[in-house]
This record gives C-alpha cells, sequence and structure tokens, in this order.
C-alpha cells in the first residue's frame, strides 16, 4: 500500500486542486491512502497569482536565520475540503498536526513544542504529528510518545514527489500542492 502525504494543507490550498489530485492518486493507486498535514495558522500570501498562493509562507522566510519570523502569520482557520475528502473518501484519508505555525520545532523548547503538536492535532481530530520542514529532537519524540501520538520521522521512508518518482516497490512518498500544476502531478504519478 503506498502512502501520500500532502504537507502544509490550509487556508491558502487551491481546495478543487486538491480534490484533483486526491481523485488521480485513488484513480492511479486505488489501495492507496492520503495522509494530510494540516496548518491551522499561515501567511496571507493572496499577493500571488501562481502556485505561490498555496505556500504557507513566503519562500524567502527559508533564508531568514530568525525562526521567530514564521511567527508573522495572518490567517487561521481549517479548509473545509479536509471535510470533504473525509466524506468522499473516508478512511483512505489520514489527518496530521503539522504544528501550529510552520516553524523548526527543535528551535522550539519543549514546552512549547507541546503547545503545538498538541494544540495542531486537536484541532483536527488526529493522532499523527508531521513536524515542519522534517525536523524533530528527542523532546518531539517524548512529547508524541507521552500523548500516544504518532511521529512521523523523514528517516523512516519517505520520498519527496517533487524530486523522486514513484515506483512500485516503494510506498511513502510526500509532497505540497504549490510544488506542482495539476498537468505536472499526473506526469509524476504515471506509471
Amino acid at each position: 500500500m503506498k502512502i501520500f502525504r500532502i504537507d502544509d494543507v490550509s487556508l491558502n490550498t487551491n481546495s478543487e486542486k486538491l480534490l484533483s489530485i486526491a481523485e488521480k492518486i485513488f484513480k492511479q493507486f486505488p489501495d492507496s491512502k492520503l495522509l494530510l498535514g494540516v496548518s491551522p495558522l499561515v501567511n496571507d500570501m493572496s499577493n500571488y497569482s501562481d502556485k505561490r498562493s498555496e505556500r504557507i509562507f513566503p519562500e524567502i522566510f527559508n533564508a531568514h536565520s530568525d525562526h521567530r519570523i514564521f511567527f508573522n502569520v495572518q490567517k487561521c482557520g481549517i479548509p473545509d475540503v479536509i471535510q470533504t475528502l473525509c466524506q468522499l473518501y473516508g478512511s483512505k484519508i489520514e489527518l496530521a498536526g503539522h504544528g501550529l505555525v510552520h516553524v523548526d520545532h527543535r528551535l522550539l523548547s519543549k514546552d512549547v513544542q507541546e503547545l503545538s503538536i498538541l494544540s495542531s492535532c486537536n484541532l483536527i481530530g488526529a493522532r499523527i504529528y508531521i513536524p515542519p520542514f522534517n525536523k524533530w529532537n528527542k523532546s518531539t519524540e517524548e512529547i508524541c510518545s507521552e500523548h500516544s501520538i504518532k511521529l512521523i520521522k523523514f528517516e523512516d521512508g519517505w520520498r519527496h514527489l517533487k524530486y523522486e518518482s514513484v515506483t512500485d516497490n516503494f510506498g511513502n512518498y510526500y509532497f505540497h500542492t504549490h510544488d506542482f500544476d495539476l498537468e505536472e502531478f499526473q506526469k509524476v504519478i504515471a506509471k
């Protein structure tokens, strides 16, 4: 079984595009699952008219040394498309918290990590946590273990669809909706 993980699902996500992506995945891989990493606090990206509008923060934030720049969010909420996907595909959809704010949680104190992990998971009823940037530490592990939350680790075998192709003998892939337009995505998942 393949798991396709979409990180950074947020109010900025193009709902129609996400629905089309899910449809393409389940058509191509009927026995697969879709794991949605939900980000509730994001930047307003409406000043872009291309794929960048789906990002949860401006790309330039990655260049900054001070991680607190990621706290400068303007939008808060859970996108309605998540409920639609759950209704359409039932148990094929799993939800995961992705932190209240998309920041490297290793740079946060354990207490602040706990606040972020528990709140982001509880907001959507998830028992799975995907750390932003795939970055975690011992505190992240301890918090997830203590609260019976499954910690998704890049090191446990995830490939990024933007850089690696889908193969028959590998199961875990992740990406962001802003990585592709629909035509590009169709080519990426084609066997």
